[in-house]
């Protein structure tokens, strides 16, 4: 990023700055109108942008310099299984059998695994949005911190579907899964990822009251191996992550450190996937208790709202740095 120097900005005419900021203002008023967002909206976002902003730009640096990593060891090859390019030869039997996926092109495949297509990683963001959510976010901001880590998510991925194929849903005493964006379909602009987060709020402000963090963890965990096409063949070696956001009132309902263990846990059709959870408020010692009983590194205790941000992209970093 290049910042032009303050002396340089004090050599421009007062003309010339005028006009800039006319001209920078209407082509924002245009970009407005293109996502259908309105001055007060533009101005909400924005502000609630601001506390996370470096977090934001330290993550997508971070997830840019992996893949450029991962790009350095990768040369051209054919890519084969595809739904157009050349006709692979191989396959021919298949494709008098109607099968689609029976072409070859060339593209970027790993040097160590030579002939494997390397596909997008997936992610699965779980976000709490049940009625205490709402009831104690003005004790402890608890739904603030909630709506900062999924904008986060959003901002720091937009543009990197290549790369990252996300999706984040939430849960309530209404439902164990929710969806709030789709695999393959990340928001578009602002105003898809405004949103979202309003339905969060709008969610948890009118739901029952009720506790589906072990069902939400346990169909995340089964849904994002899900939709990988057979007839391509795929590295395996690229774990999928879960990463649930919940409040630590679990006691309430009868819910165990070794409950949430074994919801977290893995059969072996999904032994690459890894699952977390991050607790961001509690009553008492709730979270600190819970964290302390389970496997080492995954379960976090956020009490104060500019630590969320550090630990999900401490996650999300350490982890698809392995990939």
């Amino acid at each position: 990023v290049h910042q032009v120097p303050e002396d340089a900005k004090n050599q421009v005419s007062k003309k010339a700055a005028a006009a800039a900021r006319k001209i920078a203002k209407q082509a924002l008023q245009d970009r407005l109108e293109e996502i259908g967002m309105s001055d007060s909206e533009h101005e909400v976002y924005t502000e609630f942008l601001s506390p996370i902003n470096n977090d934001i730009s330290s993550l997508r640096a971070m997830l840019k310099s992996v893949d450029r990593q991962n790009d350095n060891s990768r040369e051209l090859d054919w890519l084969k299984g595809q739904s157009d390019g050349e006709i692979d030869e191989s396959r021919l039997v298949e494709g008098v059998a109607g099968e689609k996926y029976i072409y070859k092109k060339r593209g970027l495949v790993g040097t160590s695994q030579k002939g494997i297509i390397r596909r997008p990683q997936r992610l699965r963001f779980v976000m709490d949005c049940s009625g205490s959510m709402y009831r104690f976010n003005g004790y402890d901001q608890r739904q603030q911190r909630c709506l900062e880590a999924a904008a986060l998510v959003m901002e720091s991925l937009d543009g990197m579907a290549s790369r990252f194929d996300y999706s984040m849903v939430g849960h309530s005493g209404d439902s164990k899964c929710f969806e709030l964006v789709p695999f393959g379909k990340p928001p578009a602009n602002e105003m898809e990822r405004l949103r979202v987060l309003q339905t969060m709020v709008a969610h948890s402000q009118f739901c029952m009251s009720g506790d589906n963090t072990l069902g939400a963890i346990q169909m995340a965990i089964t849904d994002v191996k899900e939709g990988y096409s057979s007839d391509v063949d795929y590295d395996d070696a690229e774990d999928c992550i879960v990463v649930a956001v919940s409040d630590a009132n679990l006691e309430r309902y009868g819910i165990s450190p070794r409950h949430l263990e074994l919801a977290m846990a893995v059969d072996s059709v999904s032994a690459t996937t890894r699952a977390y959870c991050v607790f961001i408020a509690s009553f008492g010692t709730e979270a600190d208790d819970i964290c302390k009983r389970m496997p080492l590194g995954r379960a976090f205790s956020c009490n104060s709202t500019n630590e969320l941000p550090k630990i999900v992209k401490n996650i999300l970093v350490s982890e698809i740095g392995q990939g």
